[in-house]
């Protein structure tokens, strides 16, 4: 099967996913909300709140569902890295 997720959007994934199980509890329900957010914008819907550990496999699914629905890879990476380094600033909470 076809991994229809680009080059820029699965380094930031990974990335993102680094950085994600190195944060504090407190610091990973802040960014939760922020990851919820921008899966809810490339699924068309909100995203339920199951804490900041089921966030980041939210998501994935929607990096995935949105690379299917033809959003460019540079488009997805980049709002990824925005949300990476939002997180690394301490901006999310």
């Amino acid at each position: 099967m076809h991994d229809p997720v680009g080059i820029s959007a699965r380094t930031e994934l990974d990335r993102l996913a680094h950085r994600w199980h190195t944060l504090p509890v407190g610091q990973a329900r802040s960014a939760a909300v922020p990851a919820r957010s921008l899966a809810g914008e490339w699924l068309g819907a909100e995203v339920e709140d199951l804490g900041p550990a089921a966030a980041l496999d939210q998501l994935r699914v929607a990096v995935y569902e949105a690379a299917r629905a033809g959003t460019p890879d540079e488009v997805a990476g980049d709002r990824l890295a925005d949300l990476r380094r939002r997180i690394n600033a301490g901006e999310c909470q």
